[in-house]
């Protein structure tokens, strides 16, 4: 049993991930049954049904909205105090749940990054690898600060934090902000590294849009002007 499994929620965004959702919700279950887990559910399949059956609070998001109105949608509806963004595709180690929530408690992080990039994931292809490790040096030197992975699905993130950062829900890759405006915005922020495995299911990933929305954040969060 995880020493604040009573303080933390699972927050993650689903479409069409049937073959991997019990899995991971049952996963988490066997860390510590206290953690709540909520899924905002966009899917034409059966994954919102199974979550249900397996424990998770689910919350339908039809017709679907894109990634970023269903993370805001998590984000305004989850009640702990430690609150980590995962997918649901069985990617990121559940393992480091722990060692994430304890960062924010005992360590008082603000936020807690999952580096994905130490080295190149067997799971990752080369193009996707070298834009992200490309996107991220970019990054590092417009906010004077080493940023090793922009787009990382787990993060550990305080609630009242959430609430400070000016993120733009419109628009994919959405992460981008969520790793940047906490550094501008001068929280404390501290990256692990974590291992990164093959999904379960077919990746949704749109590489132009993607990289497109990733410029456009970065540029956002390191310029826009702030009240």
């Amino acid at each position: 049993m995880i020493r604040y499994g009573d303080r933390i929620e699972i927050l993650m965004i689903t479409k069409n991930e049937e073959l991997a959702v019990k899995k991971v919700i049952t996963d988490i279950k066997n860390l510590d049954d206290r953690i709540n887990i909520l899924i905002v559910d966009s899917s034409s399949d059966s994954t919102g049904k199974i979550a249900l059956e397996n424990g998770a609070k689910v919350i339908f998001q039809n017709p679907p909205k894109g990634y970023g109105p269903a993370m805001h949608l998590a984000f305004i509806n989850g009640t702990r105090e430690i609150l980590i963004t995962m997918d649901c595709d069985d990617t990121y180690p559940v393992n480091k749940i722990e060692l994430f929530s304890k960062k924010i408690i005992e360590e008082k992080y603000d936020v807690v990054d999952g580096n994905r990039l130490k080295v190149k994931p067997a799971s990752m292809p080369l193009i996707n690898y070298l834009a992200n490790y490309a996107f991220s040096l970019f990054s590092s030197f417009l906010f004077l600060r080493r940023i090793r992975d922009l787009h990382s699905g787990m993060r550990a993130y305080k609630k009242e934090v959430v609430k400070k950062i000016p993120y733009k829900i419109e628009g994919v890759s959405l992460p981008v902000e969520l790793i940047l405006w906490p550094i501008r915005l001068g929280f404390k922020v501290c990256i692990i590294d974590i291992d990164y495995k093959i999904r379960i299911g077919t990746s949704k990933l749109e590489p132009i849009k993607a990289a497109y929305w990733t410029l456009i954040r970065i540029l956002r969060a390191r310029f826009l002007k702030i009240s």
